[in-house]
């Protein structure tokens, strides 16, 4: 029996020395690394802009646009204060999102579009007189002014009810819509570039004495336009008439 007992107590030692062991190991183990979590208001950067640039780091950044916020997690103070200093460098003034304002003028070219004086705007005289030269209308009028302030980046529209414009006799106002997929603005600083511009118009043709139709008339571009200067980017062709599209933008604060 003593036998027994003492082969029964050899088998459980190096039993129990393994669980012994297996529980200083547990207890000598490393602790699971802490959770630094800190939140960042910015000034002037874009928080969605700003979180794509610090995925370079072992964070978890979340972008909050509403609030202007950056949420970040990590396990190392070194990567949150590296995290910190990328932050203060990137959320500047000049990081700030800019504004770009577009004006579209509508002229109608043609032999009878009315003579006015007061009909064209004094800054379109160059213009008009570019067009004289290089098209055969004698007379041109101003059908319309579409003006557009955008966010760089971002997508805008307007509509627009413009004057009635003598294509025959008196005839009903035209309707536009001017759109935009983005805005940008170039590399030298002084270039703004419009991505999917759009401006379609219906504009009224005489059918018959006193009756009208509409033509539906429009152009699509891509754009690049030197800030504050008036440049023709289409021309298209209602009747016997043709419309010319002149867009000029600036980047504004």
């Amino acid at each position: 029996m003593k036998r027994f007992l003492f082969a029964l107590l050899l088998i459980a030692l190096p039993l129990a020395a393994q669980e012994a062991k297996k529980e200083d190991q547990k207890s000598n183990a490393p602790s699971a690394s802490p959770h630094i979590q800190k939140l960042f208001l910015l000034k002037y950067a874009d928080p969605a802009h700003v979180a794509n640039l610090l995925g370079v780091f072992n964070a978890s950044v979340r972008p909050d646009s509403d609030m202007h916020a950056l949420a970040v997690e990590t396990t190392s103070e070194a990567t949150m204060k590296a995290i910190d200093e990328a932050i203060q460098r990137l959320d500047v003034a000049s990081a700030a999102a800019k504004n770009i304002e577009m004006t579209a003028y509508l002229l109608i070219g043609g032999e009878t579009v009315g003579t006015e004086p007061s009909a064209m705007p004094k800054e379109l005289d160059s213009v008009v007189t570019q067009l004289k030269n290089a098209f055969a209308f004698k007379n041109y009028r101003l059908l319309d002014i579409l003006a557009l302030r955008t966010r760089v980046g971002q997508r805008a529209s307007t509509n627009s009810v413009g004057r009635p414009v003598q294509i025959g006799t008196n005839s009903p106002a035209p309707t536009t819509q001017f759109r935009i997929n983005s805005a940008g603005i170039g590399s030298d600083e002084t270039t703004v570039r419009i991505d999917g511009l759009n401006l379609s118009s219906r504009i009224p043709v005489q059918s018959s004495p006193g009756q009208y139709s509409f033509s539906d008339v429009g152009l699509s571009a891509d754009v690049d336009i030197k800030q504050g200067q008036k440049v023709v980017i289409g021309r298209v062709s209602v009747a016997e008439s043709a419309l010319f599209v002149v867009l000029t933008a600036q980047v504004v604060n």
